[in-house]
């Protein structure tokens, strides 16, 4: 039996043999764009620059996959609960931004906020900061997995 289908009014191709290839016309939806990156390391990190908390989500070969930008107050100093929040906040919007399983993907969180990284930390609700990782409560609050690594960059 030959069948032929036509999608969204393309034309089907005459194949000759069995080529496996298909029909052109529309593209199918499930096609896959290539990032560009071949790194496994795929980091949450948040730094400050002037008034603002940076969250990006970074592959170990430099690719950046999502950013979230938070306004800190506007004071002289802000207080390292401040700058948790801030902080907080820039990593979930930049986790939200990922797409579908790449947010359970991440292997680490990097916090760069210079000599206050350690207070930010703690004040995340992290104790341990010799084995600091995602608690189940700052997973809630910022989508990375309890247990994943946090560093100090």
């Amino acid at each position: 039996m030959d069948l032929k289908f036509s999608f969204g009014g393309a034309s089907p191709d005459h194949h000759h043999g069995d080529d496996g290839g298909a029909p052109s016309g529309i593209p199918l939806p499930f096609t896959t764009v290539a990032s560009g990156s071949t790194s496994t390391v795929l980091e949450a990190q948040v730094r400050r620059e002037g008034d603002l908390v940076i969250g990006e989500v970074v592959t170990g070969d430099g690719v950046t996959y999502a950013r979230a930008e938070v306004p800190l107050a506007q004071t002289d100093a802000p207080s390292n609960a401040a700058l948790a929040k801030s902080t907080r906040s820039a990593l979930a919007r930049s986790v939200a931004a990922l797409e579908g399983p790449l947010a359970e993907s991440v292997t680490a969180v990097v916090v760069s906020l210079g000599d206050v990284s350690r207070e930010v930390v703690k004040a995340l609700g992290i104790t341990d900061l010799e084995a600091s990782a995602v608690s189940d409560a700052l997973q809630a609050r910022i989508g990375v997995a309890a247990g994943t690594p946090i560093r100090l960059g």
